[in-house]
């Protein structure tokens, strides 16, 4: 436990001066308790997350993610979106056709592509051929979660930290509401977070034995496909390799067929090998929000990692005690509060400031170091048990205070709700006939994935349109249904008819238009 105070700098020796290189400040030997400690601590976790799980297709990012790895699961990036006749496509609203998450493909307006990155549709592509797609991205995303635990700890112990340290450094990120909300559902975040820890451990360990630099490339090259702002894995990167051309050419040597990858998915689905999904996304960033942002950030990371995370920015102090440590940990940090802060939506709410988790690692580290010197400090003035009650109003305060957000945030119900996007589809494939028109906006996505109906966005329906649908859905006998969540209904009065709710999936909505009946 953090009672543990001294931290260890090299190996065979708990006191032993810290080395000046990143490699150098290695751990040293765990003591037998650490490896069951962490082993509960990821079953724990484990059974938490696989209870309250809902990794599926759902609002436009959790349903794009599932539609682009179903696509790249049979080598293609393009998909044929689902017309009514008589409303041709082509004499439609741009987007009628086209789910949440899709966008029109580059010079064929007749097909559709995606619009985010292919990284973690790549991880679920392989998962679900061994565990089917229903739990794919409930096994993808809780191994991803239990890999970013572990290997936060193995980044404490090598920044030096005892094990007990570093365990306080895994728990931290485990009771953070922001981990769990983004470990419970199919977003980028946690597999961003892990495989960016991977690249820099790997990077780091590369000073020992070079060959752990193919490891950092291939680990960098994911962790870029699952969000190419990752890019900034460099930097820390940079620090942890030192100036070697070997390690940085075996890096790129690891890197290089992924990132070849992200470049022929691109020109595949874009029109061109530097083309995204996103975008002209530079408009997105503003250097006025800068300010805002930081005071954001100053406020909630806190509640959403706990108290440790105001000690993190003091490690500079450490700069000549830790030099290697500190420049790894400090440029990781940085690199991502500085891209992030011009970010419009990094404020917006606190779990925009999932854009961060990659770094939060180096953070949580950051503030146990400042914290573990305080201890090894007061250890030589106080009494044992007096240090003892210390290391544990801190592991309480650490925890508690997150625990409490989880709580008030309720970041632990996210995948439940996100459950109600099955449950709704499921039901409609059970007792909607399948020539059935569905109108829908933020179910749009789910519709597309788990369904073969035709989807009409409701967002894209005028009054001329609409009155084109219902005409068209009479003629050809097509049974027109609407799905949306309490606060979405408002939309549907962009198809002015009789509706009957048929039935409601919680506060999800399943109406039928009778006004076009036989």
């Amino acid at each position: 436990m953090p009672s543990n105070a001294a931290p260890s700098h090299a190996p065979g020796g708990e006191n032993a001066p810290e080395p000046s290189s990143p490699a150098a400040s290695g751990p040293a030997g765990a003591p037998r308790w650490a490896a069951p400690a962490l082993l509960a601590l990821l079953a724990a976790y484990g059974v938490l997350l696989a209870f309250y799980v809902g990794a599926v297709a759902g609002g436009s990012d959790n349903s794009g993610y599932f539609n682009e790895a179903r696509l790249l699961a049979h080598l293609s990036v393009h998909a044929k979106p689902r017309v009514l006749e008589g409303v041709p496509a082509a004499e439609a609203p741009p987007y009628l056709y086209i789910p949440l998450g899709f966008k029109p493909a580059a010079g064929d307006p007749s097909r559709i592509v995606p619009t985010y990155p292919p990284g973690l549709p790549l991880l679920l592509a392989p998962v679900a051929r061994i565990v089917g797609w229903r739990h794919a991205g409930d096994v993808a995303l809780v191994l991803h979660a239990l890999a970013g635990l572990a290997l936060t700890f193995a980044l404490g112990r090598r920044c030096g930290l005892p094990a007990g340290w570093s365990l306080l450094g895994s728990a931290v990120l485990a009771a953070s509401p922001l981990y769990l909300y983004t470990s419970l559902q199919a977003l980028s975040d946690v597999p961003a977070t892990a495989w960016s820890l991977a690249a820099v451990l790997a990077a780091w360990k590369s000073r020992k034995r070079a060959g752990w630099a193919l490891a950092a490339g291939i680990a960098f090259a994911v962790a870029f496909l699952v969000r190419p702002s990752n890019f900034m894995l460099a930097i820390p990167m940079a620090v942890a390799f030192g100036p070697s051309v070997r390690r940085w050419l075996l890096c790129a040597v690891g890197a290089l067929p992924g990132i070849a990858a992200w470049l022929a998915i691109n020109h595949a689905a874009y029109g061109g090998y530097l083309q995204s999904g996103y975008g002209a996304i530079g408009n997105e960033f503003h250097g006025a929000l800068v300010g805002a942002t930081l005071r954001y950030c100053a406020r909630w990371l806190p509640n959403l990692f706990g108290p440790i995370i105001i000690a993190a920015p003091a490690v500079l102090i450490l700069a000549r005690a830790r030099p290697g440590a500190v420049a790894v940990l400090a440029s990781w940090a940085l690199a991502y509060l500085c891209f992030y802060s011009a970010y419009r939506w990094t404020h917006e709410d606190w779990w925009f400031l999932r854009f961060l988790l990659p770094a939060a690692p180096a953070m949580i580290v950051s503030g146990l170091l400042v914290v573990a010197t305080c201890f090894r400090m007061l250890r030589a003035s106080m009494p044992g048990s007096l240090m003892a009650t210390l290391a544990a109003i801190l592991v309480v305060a650490c925890l508690g205070a997150e625990t409490a957000q989880v709580y008030t945030l309720e970041a632990w119900s996210i995948g439940r709700g996100e459950r109600k996007y099955e449950r709704a589809c499921d039901w409609l494939n059970a007792n909607v006939p399948r020539n059935s028109v569905v109108i829908a906006n933020q179910f749009s996505g789910a519709l597309f994935y788990f369904t073969g109906f035709t989807v009409l966005r409701a967002d894209q329906i005028d009054p001329a349109t609409a009155a084109r649908i219902l005409s068209a859905a009479r003629a050809g006998r097509r049974p027109l249904y609407a799905v949306f969540f309490t606060f979405e209904e408002p939309l549907l009065s962009r198809v002015p008819s009789r509706w009957a709710v048929v039935t409601s999936v919680d506060d999800v909505l399943i109406q039928r238009c009778t006004g076009i009946d036989h």
